[in-house]
């Protein structure tokens, strides 16, 4: 899978963009606040519709403009394809695939495949549950449209239901309502923590078996699915917490409260692990990724690398760009060329950004 190329308007600092890119390496370099993130933020909103920075597709518009426009055309192992997206002030989206407009963000999904690896995954060893399940969430659904909007239906119904149980605690409505969301939150639950346990088998030995090159042998990185519930006592335990779920105003079990727990051998990672094993684990992982979409669907993904070569040592750099070469596209942001990439950027098309204007340094 390849971007060709990509047009923007009134897209962050960018009032009219429109760039070719190299099929192997892009390197795009720049002081920072200059636009070079934008750039990678651009391709990957056109991959899967929502921005990796800001949850409101506003900000995204050209201070004192009221639309901001995509265009991306890539080729996939079946052809070529390409996106367009309008974003108005006004909430307005429309987003066209191959000159069909297109009403779910599940059927945009997949169109394109995109891995981002940024500074903030760092945080998918040591963050939240959240970061660790958006990392599943967005691998799976670009695999499997069905879970893109089984997982849509389940957020939407666990607002719904959250809703509910604060008008119940308010004595706004009654608890006999709470009956028909149950079953919808048990039906769509059950089917993400069962895909989400499917492909964590299958990522587990992928990441393994990278951790262990990357370490010579010397560590043994497992990942394990950790669920809030059992799947088939999921409805039960809904009823059996509702009086306390009522007084919280919040649903206390359901894959939204699932994690993935990191060990190196027995040890939890995240409580005893150095920082260098946490950015070790977090590159398996996501390289992981880039393998387990070319099983599932025949195509490397892109690999978006957001400013995180200056996050990794030396020996970490070099694995990472061996273990890319020559075979997946990849955008990678800098502050400079320096003697980051060594002999790679002989190959690589370089684009330097200022102010939200772009200058070619070299083709590649």
């Amino acid at each position: 899978m390849q971007v060709q190329e990509i047009s923007l308007n009134n897209f962050r600092n960018y009032k009219n963009l429109q760039v070719l890119f190299n099929p192997t390496t892009n390197i795009i370099i720049g002081k920072n606040a200059q636009g070079k993130t934008n750039i990678i933020e651009s391709i990957y909103y056109a991959a899967t519709g929502k921005s990796h920075r800001s949850n409101y597709d506003n900000d995204l518009i050209k201070w004192e403009e009221n639309y901001f426009s995509i265009s991306l055309t890539a080729v996939r192992r079946t052809g070529k394809v390409k996106i367009e997206i309008i974003v108005r002030s006004d909430g307005k989206k429309i987003v066209k695939v191959n000159g069909q407009v297109i009403k779910k963000l599940s059927e945009l999904i997949g169109t394109v495949n995109a891995v981002l690896f940024s500074p903030e995954d760092i945080m998918l060893v040591k963050g939240s549950p959240s970061v660790r399940r958006r990392f599943l969430d967005i691998e799976i659904s670009q695999t499997s449209p069905f879970y893109c909007y089984s997982l849509a239906n389940y957020n939407r119904t666990l607002s719904q239901r959250n809703n509910l149980l604060k008008s119940i605690r308010e004595k706004k409505e009654g608890a006999d309502l709470l009956e028909i969301w149950d079953q919808q939150l048990v039906e769509y639950g059950t089917y993400i923590i069962r895909k989400r346990n499917e492909v964590m088998e299958k990522i587990k030995n992928i990441a393994r078996d990278i951790h262990k090159t990357i370490t010579e042998g010397k560590e043994e990185l497992n990942l394990l699915y950790k669920s809030s519930i059992n799947e088939n006592i999921f409805l039960e335990k809904l009823k059996e917490n509702r009086k306390m779920e009522i007084m919280k105003g919040i649903t206390m079990v359901g894959p939204h409260r699932d994690d993935i727990v990191i060990k190196l051998g027995e040890t939890d990672l995240k409580s005893y692990g150095s920082q260098g094993q946490h950015r070790t684990a977090a590159l398996s992982m996501k390289l992981s990724e880039i393998e387990f979409m070319k099983i599932e669907t025949g195509d490397y993904p892109i690999l978006l690398l957001d400013d995180v070569m200056s996050e990794l040592d030396s020996g970490r750099r070099k694995f990472l760009m061996e273990s890319v070469k020559g075979k997946i596209q990849t955008f990678i942001t800098s502050t400079g060329i320096e003697d980051v990439f060594g002999k790679l950027q002989e190959r690589s098309k370089i684009i330097e950004v200022k102010k939200g204007s772009i200058n070619i340094l070299q083709e590649g």
